[in-house]
C-alpha cells in the first residue's frame, strides 16, 4: 500500500491552511480542476463527501492521460490538494468507452477502474485494472491495483459497470472479443472487500455457443441476497436481455430474460439506456428506440427480482409519451417514497422546439401523470440536455437539466422539485446563469446527502480545448452552499481540536475551540480509511466546546478528521 502517501496526505489535513468553500451565489462555483480533461464522474459517499474521477491529459491531444481522484467534503473543502490524487498514469488509449469508472462502496471508499495497456505489448490490446481508495488516500488493494484478466489483454474491451452486494464483496461487467471466437462476450468478477479475485471471468462469462451475435454493453446492479442482475444486448438487432446471477457467478433464472426485442434502427443502443435497481430485486431500464421509423420515443421497462417483466406491454416495454413528439434522453430512478418509477425524458417538434417531460409508472405499467406526462418545460427552440432525478425530502423528486442557447452557445442549469403524489406542488430554481461564449455540458448530479443538499458538476470551455470541471451544492431548500452563508473561509488558526482522553471507558471526547460561528463534519477513520462514524454534522457555536462519541467501535487507532469552515484538523485517538 502507498504508506508514504497516506502518511503525506494526514500531515497535510492536519496543518492549518486557506480552503475553497461552497458559495451561496450562482457566479461563484467551486473549480475542481482545470485542463485538458477526460470522462469525468461524481460519486457520493455516505457522510456526505462527494467523490470525482476524471483523466488528465498531458496536452490539449489528449494524449498521455493520468486518472486521478478528487475528495470534496461537505464545506467544499478539496480534501487532495488543487491537482486531486494521481491514481495511474500508465500507457492507455484515449476514447470514450461508455464506462463507469467510479463506484463508491458502503464504507465510502472509491472503486475506480483504470482501462490501459499495461498487461500487453502491442498498444493495440486492453485491459482492466481495479483500485480501491479510501477517504483518507490510501490504496487499499495496493499500489498497482488488481488486474481482472491477469496478463491478458484484448483488442476490444469496454463499457465497465460495478456494484456491491450484501457481504460487502464486489461484482464487475464488462465486454470484451474473444480471440479465440472472435465474438463479444460478457466477461465478469466478484472481488471480497479485501482484494481477493473470487470468479474465474470465463467460467461466468455470457456468451452463446449457438452462434447468435453477442452486443453486450452490459449493466450490473444490486439485487439483495448477494445477487446481481446483469443487462445486456445481443442480437442484430440488439435485443436486450437480462441475466440474475447469484454469488458464486451461477445464473439464477432457468433462463435470461428478453426485454425488448429490436427496433433501435439508427440509435446505438448503448448510448441511450439508463438502468437501476427497482427496489425489490429487480431491475428497471429506460431507452429511446425508432422501432416505427417515425422518430424515436422512449420507454421503461421492469423485470422482476424472480425474471418476470413487471409491466403489461411485455417485451415491448411501456411508452412514456403517447405523441407524435421524438423522445430522446429517458432516464430513470426508483422511488422509495411512493414505491413507484419516475422516468425523465426529452421531446422535439419537427427538430426545431424541445421540452422535458416527467412521468410516474407503478409497477404494474400504469402511468400516472397521464397517457403523455407531466410537461417539466415547455416548448423552446433551444436543446435541453443532461438530466439526471435524484431523491429529495418530503414526498418530492428533484429534477437536473442544462438548457442551451444554440445560437450563442450559453446554457443555463436548473432544478425543479416536484411533490410525486400532487404535481401542483413545484419549485424551481436555476442554479447557474448563461456566460456569454462558454459552453457548459456534462451536468452529472449526486443523489441526496446527509446534509440534505445535492452536489453538482459540469464542465465548462470549449469542446476539444482545455476545460473547468467546476461543482456546486444545492440544498433542499433551493438555497446554494453552505447553510451559514455569513461564516467565510479563513485559516485553520482560527480552531484547535483535540482528544479529551479518561472520560469514560466507552466513551471518546473531542474539545474543540473556535473564534466564531462555523459549520463543522467531525468524522472517525479507521486506519484502513473506512468511515467508522460521524459524531458530529451541524454549526459549531464561537467558543469552547466538547464532542461526545460513545465509541461501540472495535480497540485501536482512530484518525478523527474536523472539516469547517475554517478549515481541516486531524488527531489520532485511541479506543481502548
Amino acid at each position: 500500500m502507498k504508506k508514504i502517501a497516506f502518511a503525506i496526505l494526514l500531515f497535510v489535513l492536519a496543518i492549518p491552511y486557506a480552503v475553497a468553500q461552497w458559495s451561496n451565489k450562482a457566479e461563484e462555483t467551486l473549480l475542481v480542476y482545470s485542463g485538458p480533461i477526460n470522462e469525468p464522474e461524481l460519486a457520493l459517499a455516505p457522510n456526505g463527501n462527494t467523490w470525482v474521477y476524471y483523466q488528465v491529459a498531458a496536452d490539449e491531444n489528449y494524449s498521455g492521460l493520468t486518472v486521478c481522484l478528487q475528495l470534496v467534503d461537505t464545506l467544499g473543502n478539496k480534501l487532495f490538494g488543487e491537482n486531486g490524487l494521481k491514481i495511474s498514469d500508465k500507457p492507455n488509449r484515449s476514447w470514450l468507452l461508455c464506462n463507469k469508472y467510479l463506484f463508491v462502496d458502503r464504507d465510502g471508499n472509491a472503486i475506480v477502474a483504470v482501462h490501459d495497456i499495461r498487461n500487453a505489448v502491442d498498444t493495440k490490446y486492453l485491459s482492466y485494472t481495479i483500485y480501491k481508495i479510501s477517504q483518507t488516500g490510501e490504496f487499499l488493494w495496493g499500489e498497482d491495483g488488481l488486474a481482472l484478466e491477469g496478463t491478458e489483454a484484448f483488442a476490444t474491451s469496454s463499457h465497465m459497470s460495478t456494484t456491491q452486494v450484501d457481504d460487502g464483496s464486489y461484482v464487475l461487467a464488462w465486454d470484451v472479443v474473444n480471440p479465440e471466437t472472435e465474438q463479444y462476450e460478457v466477461r465478469m468478477q466478484r472481488i471480497s472487500p479485501d482484494g481477493e479475485l473470487l470468479w474465474n471471468t470465463k467460467d461466468v462469462a455470457i456468451t452463446d455457443p449457438s452462434g447468435r451475435v453477442l452486443n453486450t454493453w452490459p449493466t450490473v446492479v444490486d439485487a439483495g441476497f448477494n445477487q446481481v442482475i446483469v443487462i445486456y444486448f445481443a442480437g442484430s438487432s440488439y435485443d436486450m436481455y437480462a441475466r440474475k446471477l447469484d454469488f458464486d457467478g451461477s445464473s439464477v433464472w432457468s433462463e435470461d430474460t428478453r426485454l425488448y426485442r429490436a427496433g433501435w434502427t439508427q440509435i446505438p443502443a448503448w448510448s441511450v439506456i439508463d438502468v437501476k435497481p427497482s427496489g425489490d430485486g429487480g431491475a428497471i431500464v429506460a431507452w429511446a428506440d425508432d422501432r416505427f421509423l417515425t422518430g424515436s420515443s422512449t420507454y421503461l421497462t421492469y423485470v422482476k427480482g424472480n425474471g418476470e417483466i413487471g409491466f403489461a406491454a411485455g417485451v415491448d416495454g411501456q411508452r412514456l409519451g403517447y405523441n407524435d413528439f421524438i423522445g430522446t434522453q429517458a432516464y430513470c430512478m426508483y422511488d422509495p417514497h411512493t414505491d413507484t418509477f419516475l422516468a425523465l425524458w426529452r421531446e422535439a417538434y419537427s427538430a426545431l422546439y424541445f421540452r422535458l417531460m416527467a412521468q410516474r409508472i407503478t409497477k404494474d405499467g400504469e402511468l400516472l401523470w397521464g397517457e403523455t406526462g407531466y410537461e417539466l418545460t415547455p416548448f423552446s427552440d433551444s436543446q435541453y440536455g443532461y438530466g439526471t432525478i435524484q431523491t429529495a425530502p418530503d414526498g418530492q423528486a428533484a429534477f437536473f437539466y442544462m438548457h442551451n442557447n444554440a445560437v450563442d452557445r450559453n446554457t443555463e442549469m436548473y432544478v425543479t422539485l416536484l411533490n410525486v403524489a400532487d404535481t401542483t406542488l413545484r419549485q424551481d430554481m436555476l442554479f447557474s446563469d448563461a456566460n456569454a461564449f462558454c459552453e457548459k455540458y456534462d451536468l452529472q448530479t449526486t443523489a441526496l446527502t446527509p446534509q440534505n443538499s445535492w452536489s453538482t458538476m459540469w464542465l465548462e470551455g470549449l469542446a476539444g480545448g482545455a476545460l473547468d470541471m467546476k461543482m456546486h451544492r444545492i440544498n433542499a431548500d433551493l438555497t446554494l452552499g453552505n447553510k451559514d452563508a455569513s461564516v467565510g473561509a479563513i485559516e485553520a488558526q482560527n480552531f484547535t481540536f483535540s482528544v479529551v482522553s479518561d472520560m469514560a471507558q466507552s466513551a471518546t471526547l473531542f474539545a474543540v475551540e473556535t473564534q466564531q460561528t462555523t459549520q463543522a463534519v467531525l468524522t472517525v477513520y479507521d486506519l484502513s480509511g473506512a468511515v467508522v462514524a460521524t459524531p458530529f454534522d451541524g454549526v459549531l457555536n464561537a467558543g469552547k466546546q466538547y464532542i461526545e462519541w460513545n465509541a461501540n467501535a472495535p480497540a485501536g487507532v482512530y484518525l478523527a478528521t474536523l472539516a469547517t469552515t475554517n478549515g481541516v484538523k486531524t488527531v489520532k485517538l485511541l479506543v481502548k
